[in-house]
């Protein structure tokens, strides 16, 4: 969907705008776009004649640019990728997710620094975010409104799990039981031999 938006915003286009583009997004830490799929995804589309190829230039000695621009397939396509993901609710993958339910393998300090590091880059992050927003490529004057709301969507969810972490962290901090007993026994007897 990524790559199919960013070429019907932009055709026709060459895939290093397309790249360019999507980097400026940071596409690739929230959708999952890596910069370097991005020309094999442009010529698999064109493959399967949801692009075509509408020319190629070459500049200042560089190898010929390909430009690309959506057919009716790629159009629709895009649509139903669209669509799907406006009005569906998907789960992202999250690794933190599954390490966190393994929380109960590492030490309370641990655990409890873990989380408070996890707030901190997502702090950053979002500091980040509202750098480039307020002062950046994504000032309101470069950007459309949509990515605005992308953004501070992007902050919202953040804060929310900042907020989470620091809570969880104090808790754990507290001495608050999130472990069994025997579990507790056996790192206290880990830990203090690795001393």
């Amino acid at each position: 969907m990524m790559i199919l938006g960013a070429v019907k915003l932009m055709q026709p286009v060459h895939g290093y705008d397309v790249r360019r583009e999507l980097l400026s997004w940071h596409a690739d830490k929230w959708a999952k776009v890596q910069p370097g799929s991005v020309y094999h995804a442009l010529k698999r589309l064109a493959e399967e004649g949801a692009l075509r190829e509408v020319g190629q230039e070459q500049v200042a000695g560089r190898p010929a640019r390909t430009r690309y621009e959506l057919t009716a397939k790629g159009e629709e396509q895009f649509l139903d990728l669209l669509n799907n993901y406006l009005w569906g609710q998907h789960e992202g993958e999250d690794p933190f997710i599954a390490a966190l339910s393994f929380l109960t393998e590492v030490p309370r300090q641990q655990a409890s620094a873990a989380l408070r590091s996890r707030a901190k880059a997502l702090r950053a992050f979002n500091d980040g975010v509202r750098n480039a927003y307020t002062s950046g490529w994504a000032a309101p004057s470069n950007k459309p409104t949509n990515v605005r709301w992308m953004l501070e969507l992007l902050i919202a969810r953040h804060e929310g799990e900042i907020l989470w972490c620091e809570r969880v962290a104090d808790e754990i901090d507290s001495g608050m039981p999130y472990v069994s007993e025997e579990l507790a026994a056996r790192w206290s007897d880990k830990w203090s031999h690795q001393e």
